[in-house]
This record gives structure tokens, sequence and C-alpha cells, in this order.
């Protein structure tokens, strides 16, 4: 199977593509490396890592593991075997061969009603290239298709929809929601293209293979001269889809959480990015104080509904009053006192004050007012 993938990355494939994208990627090489050489000289030290890109982790961990288990053989959603690998049978070898062979893996060695409706198709070489190629789901459920000895395409197009872009569109779901800023945060969001586009280039890649690949022309001399059994492709793929979406994702997970954490790709909050974050402080600020007053305005409706409060509240307004009235009676203004006005005037000729410990108490006094205001902003 393996082969047969790596068949199709000839090195004058190789070298044509180099030819083409190198004089666009390498100037972008170039300059990533230089990038990652500053951040990481000016790295801050490395932070816990928050709670919204651990959310994101934490998806990334189940699909990971999702992806992993389908990757392997043994999975409850793997396809049936390659009948030719299963059963030791050439490209050439008898039809009447392979399913005899076959019927000794089946229960009673006995063929099941799938098995014989396969090998009523599996007849021809062309019908085996299709089998090969994109299994026998679409060899024998394809209405369009004219038939084995027709142009494979409708055959790609039967497969690619529940076969290949299902699973990349889930996939892209998956990076979709890991790169939401609300659910995942900005240290999760800024990848977002990034991932977006590398999921593109995947599935671009599988829709390729899956387009190009040639069972036969691809395949070793042995497997052409028929000597050997031919590798599947819709086998293969079966495994190596999700076992890709898991290894993308591993290397998803692994950028979210150094950037998260700010070992590498640390990048400085912008001017606008930090007034966005003081307005929303200073927001946060006034709706607090806002909900306080609104408390303060309840309490006091409260007190004037009550009578039993109403009339305490009475009682002591009259009682201020009248304690004001009997010192300006007696003595006139506290104000108009002559060791007040000496006071007074010492202070405006800055006599006789200490300014050190007057600021202090000051200071003292605005940090008891505005305390709460500033766990809010903060």
């Amino acid at each position: 199977m393996a082969q047969a993938i790596l068949s199709l990355f000839s090195w004058g494939t190789i070298k044509s593509l180099l030819i083409f994208f190198g004089p666009v990627l390498l100037p972008r090489v170039i300059n990533s490396y230089r990038a990652f050489r500053v951040q990481l000289a000016h790295r801050p030290p490395p932070r816990d890592i928050p709670s919204q890109a651990s959310r994101a982790l934490n998806v990334l961990f189940v699909a990971i593991l999702v992806f992993f288990i389908l990757s392997v053989p043994i999975n409850p959603h793997a396809p049936a075997p390659n009948i030719f690998w299963q059963t030791g049978s050439r490209i050439t070898t008898p039809t009447d061969v392979i399913f005899a062979r076959l019927a000794r893996f089946r229960p009673e060695q006995t063929l099941n009603d799938y098995d014989k409706l396969l090998r009523s198709s599996l007849t021809s070489t062309a019908a085996r290239k299709i089998y090969l190629r994109y299994g026998p789901d679409a060899l024998l459920s394809c209405q369009f298709c004219g038939g084995p000895d027709e142009s494979a395409v409708a055959y790609l197009l039967y497969y690619l929809p529940l076969n290949s872009v299902v699973p990349h569109l889930l996939h892209l779901l998956v990076l979709g929601l890991v790169t939401a800023a609300p659910f995942a945060g900005s240290d999760a969001a800024k990848w977002r293209n990034w991932f977006t586009v590398a999921g593109l280039i995947l599935a671009g890649l599988d829709f390729y293979v899956m387009g190009a690949y040639d069972p036969l022309a691809a395949a070793s001399a042995a497997v052409r001269a028929g000597q050997q059994p031919p590798a599947s492709l819709f086998h293969a793929m079966s495994f190596l889809r999700p076992l890709g979406f898991a290894l993308f994702d591993s290397v998803c997970a692994g950028l979210v959480y150094v950037s998260a954490t700010h070992r590498f790709f640390f990048s400085p909050p912008s001017q606008a990015d930090q007034i966005n974050q003081l307005v929303a402080g200073a927001t946060a600020a006034l709706t607090t104080v806002n909900q306080k007053l609104h408390g303060v305005s309840v309490a006091r409706n409260a007190v004037v509904r009550d009578k039993t409060l109403k009339a305490r509240d009475d009682w002591y307004w009259r009682t201020a009053v009248a304690m004001e009235s009997s010192s300006e009676t007696e003595g006139g203004s506290v104000w108009e006192d002559e060791e007040v006005v000496r006071a007074m005037s010492r202070a405006m000729n800055g006599q006789g004050v200490d300014m050190a410990q007057l600021g202090a108490s000051a200071g003292e006094y605005v940090d008891r007012i505005t305390g709460g205001l500033e766990r809010d902003v903060q």
C-alpha cells in the first residue's frame, strides 16, 4: 500500500513542483525563519495556558483520539479487507478462484449475498481497477456510472462526496471551532487562516491522489506481471486519511499550546487591542458602579416606603438640622471661629501644614473610595 502511494510522487514530479513553487516559497521560508529567531530572542516568560485555549486543546485531543481510532484496521467502521490481499490472489487470477479462496474466510465456508453480487461484477480487469481504486460500494452501487469499461470519472464522482468531501468538511468544522475567538480565545484565533488553508491543501491532496492513481500503472512490475497481489488505494486511504487528520490536528494542538503559553509565536497586543481592553475595563467598572447606585436607590426606596424606617430617617435629619441651628445660634458658624480662621490662614500660606502627611492621608482616602473600581477594571 505504501509503495503504491509513494509511487505517485516520483523524483520528476517533486522536481517539477520545486521549480514551480520554489521562487514563491523560498523567500517566505527565509522571512519566516528570521521572524522566528526574532520572536525567540524577545519572547516573554512562559505563562499558564488560558482557559479558552485549554478548551480548544481539549477539542483537538478528542478529535485526535477519534481519528487515530478510525485509522486502526480493527476499528468497527473499517471497510472489508481487500480480497486480493486476503486471498493472496493476483490481478489476473480467475474470479471463481478468488471467491473460492474467499469462501474459506466466511462462516461455514459459504459466500454471502454481498460476495455473490461482487463476484458477478468483478469479472474484468477494468472492474478490478475500479474495485482497487474506489472500493466495492462504488463498483456495485453507482447508478449513473456507465460500467467499468467506461470512464472512471463517474466512479470518482460517486466516491468523493461520502468518502472524501464529508470527512474533510467535518475536519474543517473542527478547525473552525478550535480557532473561533469566542470559544478558543485570541491565541488560537490567530491561527484560523493558517489552519484553514492547510486543511484545504490536505483536502486537495486527497482529491488529487484519488483522481490520479492508477492501480496498475503505479504498481510494481511484479504486480503488473501477475506475480503479486495488487494493493488497494481505497483500503489504504480509508486508514491513511484519518491518520493524516490525527497528525494534522496534533501539529495544530502543538501550535496553539506554544502560542497560548507564550513559548513561541508571541506577538504583543496592538494599540487597537490595548484601547479595546481599556474601554472594556472602563465599561465593566461603570456597569458595576451603576449597579451599586441602583442598589442604593433600591435601599432608599425601601426606607421611604417603610413607616418605621421613614420615621427614624426623619428623626435623624431633624436632629442634624437642630444641632446645626443651635451651633450657629450660640456661637455663629464654625468658619467664623478665630482659631479656624488662623488655621486656614496658615494653611493658605503653607505654614504649619505637613504636606507629605496630607498627601499620604489623601492617597489613603482615595484608595479606600476607589478600591472597588480598580478591582473591576482589572
